[in-house]
């Protein structure tokens, strides 16, 4: 793209200084600032904002152009800039109509506008003084050349007849017929350069974002499992304490899921190694990036770190997917999601995965938050409400928020029996998906048994001070057992301890140094399966699972022994 602007302004009659030098650095400063309006020169009179001159016209006008209509290449004008692409003259702009500067970059307001891969918005100036021609070069990060050579950004380079300028994307030739004569003379502040950037010449690839999506998306790797390391690639600041990390992999990576799933990030906090679990919050329907939203908790070693040190650039090391929480293999026709606070994160991935796929389901999403500031992902929950006809969000406020600076006509209060019947009579035919810290999630359960639901197609996961992978390994700490007390068996280990009726296997294990893998520590990933011989108790959210624990496997995270047993660890 190319477009050359008439001057109506020049530096001299802005500042009512013609003539003088202008002062580093405020001079680019005001250049910018003075500049006139554009005033595009188009392939058509109908097209002007302004009437222009012939030679304005007749520059448009390519050499393959005047070729054909038996012109001179140059026209009548001996002083000129020649701008060649790939070594193709594509246009020439006469130096007599010039004001006193002209800048050349890709900010629409440059008089003379081109399109290049690293070209800068303002990336060079022409000045005319003292019946001389000067450039000034302007871009920092790529710079610019005379003659092969890099000039000083800000320092005037005076041209000569022959002078070449070399730019991203192009090269203009300086044609001076009347130049004065400066045989010898030196380009002062330039550099030479062993080798040509080839940003200078070569086309750049094309977008990475269209290869990924069209061109070469069955040669993009792809991640389903195991420990990879991803780029921080942006941070969106969902709430006050609430931040989105938006992580993409070091080359382009697919990203394959079921969504509600987490992962689990290695992280190295003052020289300890430390793992966390977090739900990924979007969706394998948008399989180039992967999410996950970080709630501050008071007193959250990990939580507040992430919030407050991981920066855009960086590189975070997860591995996983892990989790059994998700609709993906849900058959309903129905659903019913319940969630609060951070508990948002895995709903928000099954609410994304739905709305992308245009599933057949019909959804009712209800959310507690304290305040409206509290409320993550608020615009993209009105927007699904009011886009999708089989998606209903419901949000209710639990606490007086200080300043009430935003008046609230929706929900307020606890969920309860009377405004969850209310909100969906049709309780019975859904299956329920609930997430939240553990107390909620528990008189959610209460309510929920009050209304007469089938527990059976009650799907949760509860997040609190287990919902967290501890660390890499854990000290060994001594239990305080009561009665009645049993024995374990850990037959890998080749250890036997005493437990009693309310340490999990996955505290006892912990507790004596075995080895033994996790990561939810909630009985949602399943990454803690043992097998066992003997009479243990589950959790209630783990006894539906009843097939597992009648094939003699159980999840270690919230299985207690009634009997002594043995377990393969």
């Amino acid at each position: 793209m190319l477009t050359v602007k008439e001057h109506t302004m020049t530096m001299g009659d802005r500042d009512g200084i013609t003539g003088s030098d202008p002062q580093e650095p405020a001079f680019w400063g005001q250049l910018f600032a003075g500049l006139a309006a554009p005033v595009i020169v188009a392939d058509s009179p109908g097209g002007w904002s302004a009437p222009q001159s012939e030679t304005l016209v007749r520059r448009r006008k390519t050499w393959v152009d005047r070729l054909f209509a038996g012109e001179e290449p140059y026209g009548n004008s001996p002083d000129k800039i020649v701008i060649l692409q790939n070594g193709v003259e594509i246009e020439d702009v006469p130096i007599d109509p010039l004001g006193s500067w002209t800048v050349v970059g890709r900010h629409p307001r440059a008089h003379i506008q081109l399109e290049a891969h690293k070209l800068g918005l303002f990336h060079a100036a022409f000045h005319k003084k003292d019946g001389r021609f000067y450039l000034h070069a302007i871009d920092l990060e790529c710079g610019t050349l005379l003659d092969r050579k890099k000039i000083k950004a800000g320092v005037p380079v005076p041209l000569r007849d022959g002078s070449l300028v070399d730019i991203p994307g192009y090269q203009l030739r300086i044609r001076l017929a009347n130049s004065p004569v400066t045989a010898g003379e030196e380009i002062a502040e330039a550099g030479e350069l062993a080798e040509i950037p080839s940003y200078f010449y070569v086309p750049p690839l094309s977008s990475s974002a269209l290869t990924n999506l069209i061109e070469d998306r069955a040669a993009i790797a792809l991640w389903s499992g195991g420990v990879t390391s991803l780029r921080v690639a942006d941070i969106i600041e969902e709430t006050a304490d609430a931040k989105t990390f938006r992580l993409v992999g070091e080359k382009p990576l697919l990203f394959s899921y079921r969504p509600g799933q987490f992962v689990t990030l290695l992280l190295t906090i003052d020289g300890e190694h430390i793992e966390r679990s977090y739900s990924i919050s979007s969706s394998p329907s948008r399989p180039h990036v992967l999410e996950l939203t970080v709630k501050r908790v008071p007193g959250g070693r990990v939580s507040n770190w992430l919030c407050d040190h991981v920066m855009p650039g960086e590189r975070l090391t997860i591995k996983g997917p892990a989790g059994k929480f998700s609709c993906f293999d849900c058959p309903a026709s129905k659903m019913l999601f319940i969630g609060a606070g951070s508990g948002i994160t895995p709903i928000m991935s099954m609410s994304r995965w739905i709305v992308d796929t245009t599933t057949d389901v019909d959804v009712k999403f209800l959310v507690s938050f304290k305040s409206p500031a509290d409320i993550i992902f608020r615009k993209e929950l009105e927007l699904i409400s009011a886009r999708h006809a089989c998606f209903r969000v419901a949000v209710t406020l639990t606490s007086a928020w200080s300043g009430r600076t935003e008046s609230w006509t929706g929900l307020t209060g606890r969920f309860d029996k009377s405004m969850i019947h209310a909100l969906v009579p049709d309780l019975g035919q859904r299956h329920v998906f609930l997430c939240g810290p553990e107390p909620f999630a528990a008189e959610v359960r209460r309510i929920l048994q009050e209304l007469g639901f089938d527990q059976a197609k009650l799907h949760s996961e509860s997040f609190g001070s287990s919902r967290v992978a501890g660390g890499g390994k854990r000290a060994p700490k001594p239990l305080a057992l009561s009665e009645p007390r049993h024995r374990v068996h850990f037959i890998k280990s080749d250890r036997t301890v005493e437990t009693d009726e309310t340490v999990t296997l996955l505290e006892l294990a912990e507790a004596h140094g075995i080895e033994m893998d996790y990561a939810c520590r909630t009985g949602s990933c399943a990454e803690c399966e043992v097998s066992f011989a003997g009479t243990l108790s589950e959790k209630p959210e783990c006894e539906k699972h009843r097939r597992r624990k009648e094939n003699g496997t159980a999840l270690a995270c919230c299985s207690v022994a009634l009997s002594d047993i043995e377990v393969e660890a």
